[in-house]
């Protein structure tokens, strides 16, 4: 190699400094195999890294590791590491330059293995990509995390989301706590209870507290607690996809009440439907719309909340409060006299949390970046077949949404 031999090559690759040096690197051909030697120049003195005083070389240890591809050869990475016997009796190996320590891969590798990630973003699709295990590079993605968490700047954001997600099946929830600002997941916890809830907030520094001035969530009693005894001054809003979930909740229930009815008596028409009516009414104007359309042509109580439904969607429109109110106050008049139990208990619900719903006109914050979080994070349980625990659902969700600075550089 003109002008650079084998050995500072790799020097150079794998960011080997004083009193490291590599003295060998041999090509196994058979085996697809380079293999790279680096030594610890004679006489070095090691400190205790706690007092900073001279540590006694216990011993050392052979250990190796993985190295980027060269040419389709493995690369490995082999040396003997001193072991210190510090002040307080316990021993430590010394750290090097090209790993962390306890790590089996150099550090340029996992920075190939981050980029990896980030392209595929499945641990399995990235495992064979470098032709590493699942379990090796969940590793890495756990340790970058973890440096990414340690070097994030705080941020003062205005607007906060918190929001549920389901980890898996058996009714296993995390808490993401959001950054509206900035598009980013703050942070994650096991459960979605007060406790959990108000420990994410309290995450945050006093001063980045008194920042808040607003906080997106769901109509969770445990949310709300938590928001008021945390932040105080920050008003709630509750988000508007979760009001429209709600509506839809007593929509459908509508629909499978009428639907009983109508087949007792032969009439299947509402049979099948239930995706019709989560449809908008702009959705009427799209092609395929002609079976909804004759649904709604019938005199069908269904069709009836499904309108109740879709009015309430002028509500986020109004900028000023009063004419807000006034709607409001209509609108749920409607939907009395239309004697339908699911509307009218979720026209309660509604009125029983109007001065959040309220709080939309006046910050305009939703929940709709963690809503689309949250498909990602659909993708992120699919793509590892299910998540095995709690810790692996809030490594992948900071990796990947989190705006973490990973690397080692």
């Amino acid at each position: 190699m003109k002008g650079l031999d084998l050995k500072s090559f790799y020097a150079q690759s794998l960011g080997v400094s004083a009193p490291w040096k590599v003295t060998d690197v041999a090509f196994d051909g058979d085996h697809s195999l380079v293999r790279i030697t680096v030594e610890c120049a004679a006489g070095v003195v090691w400190a205790d890294p706690e007092t900073g005083e001279r540590a006694e070389i216990k011993g050392w240890r052979e250990r190796t590791w993985r190295h980027l591809d060269t040419c389709h050869f493995q690369t490995i990475v082999t040396a003997r590491i001193p072991r210190l016997l510090l002040k307080d009796g316990k021993t430590m190996s010394v750290s090097v330059p090209w790993a962390e320590p306890g790590g089996r891969l150099t550090r340029a590798l996992e920075e190939h293995v981050i980029d990896l990630l980030r392209e595929c973003r499945t641990v399995r699709a990235a495992a064979r990509f470098a032709v590493l295990t699942d379990d090796v590079v969940d590793g890495v993605m756990r340790r970058a995390v973890t440096r990414g968490l340690l070097r994030r700047e705080e941020s003062f954001p205005t607007s906060l989301g918190i929001d549920d997600k389901s980890i898996r099946k058996g009714h296993r929830y995390a808490t993401l706590l959001v950054d509206l600002d900035n598009g980013c997941v703050i942070d994650v916890a096991d459960g979605r209870t007060i406790d959990v809830a108000a420990g994410l907030l309290r995450g945050l520094s006093e001063t980045a507290r008194s920042g808040v001035e607003a906080i997106a969530m769901d109509m969770s009693p445990a949310y709300i607690a938590a928001a008021r005894e945390v932040l105080p001054d920050a008003a709630i809003v509750f988000d508007r996809f979760h009001v429209a979930m709600h509506l839809n909740a007593a929509v459908d229930k509508v629909r499978r009440t009428e639907q009983r009815k109508l087949s007792s008596s032969g009439d299947s028409g509402l049979k099948n439907s239930k995706y019709f009516w989560l449809r908008s009414s702009i959705d009427l104007r799209t092609r395929g719309a002609a079976e909804f359309r004759a649904l709604l042509a019938r005199d069908l109580q269904t069709g009836t909340a499904w309108t109740l439904k879709e009015n309430f969607r002028h509500f986020w429109e109004f900028r000023s409060l009063g004419r807000a109110m006034k709607f409001v106050s209509e609108w749920v008049d409607a939907v009395q006299s239309s004697g339908l139990k699911p509307m009218i208990d979720a026209a309660a619900t509604v009125m029983r949390h109007l001065d959040g719903i309220l709080n939309y006109l006046r910050y305009r914050i939703t929940n709709a970046m963690s809503e689309g979080l949250n498909s990602m994070v659909q993708s992120l349980k699919h793509s590892a077949k299910g998540l095995p625990n709690y810790e692996a659902f809030r490594t992948r969700v900071l990796f990947f949404l989190g705006q973490l600075d990973m690397r080692f550089s």
